[in-house]
């Protein structure tokens, strides 16, 4: 007997919304049924991957009654769409940040608890394969006590201005694995910013943030010209370097043995690193969330979905970066 397909659709058709798109008429568990979008351009998207298309996105709920839903459009529409969706009673998946204001994701979280819906945000790195295999090596206490955390989320300028600045657009993941990873949320924040290219947002920034004993530190740009994505984090006993694009990570053990001999001998000895790299298997990390969501739209209690509470921290925080940097 053939298992149970869940019903899906997709708000939204623009460069994340298209993945969503294609993501969903690959996966076995679910039964891609509506694409809603204003562009009418969208309607070949829909055609490719064999579902309706909808300029109205009401009219497809009502229409094809979806049982999970993913909301791909412009942050300020958030909470309007996400509203819409989740009073029907319909599982929501919002792409992230969780809304344009914590006013507006307060407002989603407490609705979707009113209707008893899955709700969660799409911080998409909590599914790269190299973060869940970070996660697990900080949690055995290979790097012992964790000091600094260090993220590069820089590249060119994308070929569309972006309507939102380089912190709540690009940072904001950054801020969410800061957190995860932690485990705990930061007592202080500084920010830099600058605008280069952008007409009027903000489109490169460097954040400290203060957790205490350990710091983050994020760099986010649009003017590096070669796109980087990475993560560092140092402890007492070592560190471990991730590239969430090549999706490879490598440990490094602490040598600090005292050596004689001066300086040299001590330039020598500190050179002597044991580095292991850490087999972590390749997967789309849009695919991994959405089965995750489908998953826990289904009913399993194990799903690990993003909390809609810690999708709400990475936004106030990033907000405090932003007017921070907005007061330079």
């Amino acid at each position: 007997m053939a298992s149970k397909k869940t019903r899906v659709a997709v708000i939204g058709a623009g460069n994340m919304g298209r993945h969503h798109v294609r993501n969903y008429a690959l996966l076995p568990e679910a039964e891609l049924v509506g694409l809603a979008d204003i562009n009418p351009e969208s309607k070949k998207l829909a055609e490719e991957y064999k579902t309706r298309y909808f300029s109205d996105y009401r009219q497809m709920l009502d229409e094809q009654k979806p049982e999970a839903v993913s909301v791909v459009v412009p942050t300020p529409l958030h909470r309007e769409v996400g509203e819409e969706v989740i009073s029907r009673g319909i599982h929501c998946l919002v792409e992230k940040p969780i809304a344009y204001s914590v006013a507006d994701a307060d407002a989603l979280i407490a609705l979707a608890k009113k209707h008893k819906t899955v709700f969660t945000v799409g911080h998409i790195e909590r599914f790269n394969p190299i973060i869940r295999k970070l996660k697990e090596i900080l949690d055995q206490k290979r790097v012992g006590t964790i000091t600094s955390i260090v993220c590069r989320r820089v590249g060119g300028f994308p070929t569309v201005e972006p309507k939102t600045d380089v912190i709540i657009d690009l940072a904001v993941h950054d801020i969410d694995i800061i957190n995860h990873l932690l485990g705990k949320r930061p007592t202080d924040i500084f920010c830099h910013g600058s605008r280069t290219h952008h007409s009027k947002e903000i489109d490169s920034a460097e954040m400290l943030l203060g957790y205490g004993n350990a710091s983050g530190f994020i760099q986010a740009n649009w003017l590096t010209p070669v796109k980087i994505r990475t993560i560092s984090v140092t402890g007492s006993n070592g560190c471990v370097e991730g590239n969430y694009i090549s999706q490879e990570l490598a440990y490094y053990k602490h040598n600090m043995k005292r050596e004689n001999g001066g300086f040299s001998g001590f330039v020598v000895s500190m050179g002597k690193l044991e580095e292991e790299l850490i087999k972590v298997d390749f997967e789309e990390p849009l695919a991994v969330e959405l089965k995750t969501f489908l998953r826990a739209a289904e009913g399993d209690a194990d799903a690990q979905i993003v909390d809609p509470e810690d999708a709400r921290a990475a936004l106030e925080i990033a907000l405090k970066a932003l007017e921070g940097a907005m007061q330079q």
